[in-house]
């Protein structure tokens, strides 16, 4: 589906937190996650000129965080370091996005026929990103988004993953 849909802010809100079981006290910073850069401005709606970037630099470094805290308290460092780069790699995120059917909220430059895995990956990140800011910096907030949507550290036996 294309960033142009009939549902509305709040319908997409909706939906979102419906699929991370998250309720947002500020449905407008979820708004700026879900407005990629050179999407259609709502009007009367703030909004920032490079959309949901500066929300996705938040959640990639809360996504980071936790996932280095997660593999410090799992004891095992000699894999720690390509667990992170896996589970916070762009690709990754991208496929759980679209595995958790965000694709069809994300407000997408309207030069872009359909949402491609960068801007995925970009989203998911400012969606963790406003739910560390929405819920007053609160890590295990995050912690809970992050495992519905298949990004915390893996159960892996593999000691050369």
């Amino acid at each position: 589906m294309s960033g142009i849909s009939p549902m509305s802010l709040d319908e997409r809100a909706g939906f979102v937190e419906n699929i991370i079981q998250y309720s947002f006290t500020n449905r407008a910073i979820l708004h700026e996650a879900l407005r990629t850069p050179g999407a259609p401005v709502i009007t009367g709606r703030p909004h920032r000129s490079d959309g949901n970037k500066d929300l996705a630099q938040i959640g990639d470094a809360v996504l980071e965080l936790v996932l280095v805290k997660d593999g410090y308290e799992d004891n095992n460092v000699a894999r720690g370091d390509r667990i992170v780069q896996s589970q916070a790699s762009n690709r990754h995120l991208a496929h759980m996005g679209f595995k958790a059917g965000l694709e069809s909220v994300i407000l997408i430059n309207p030069s872009q026929p359909t949402v491609s895995t960068g801007v995925m990956a970009t989203t998911v990140e400012a969606i963790l990103g406003a739910v560390y800011l929405d819920s007053e910096m609160n890590v295990q907030a995050v912690r809970a988004v992050m495992a519905l949507l298949d990004l915390g550290w893996p159960a892996c036996t593999d000691p050369y993953v």
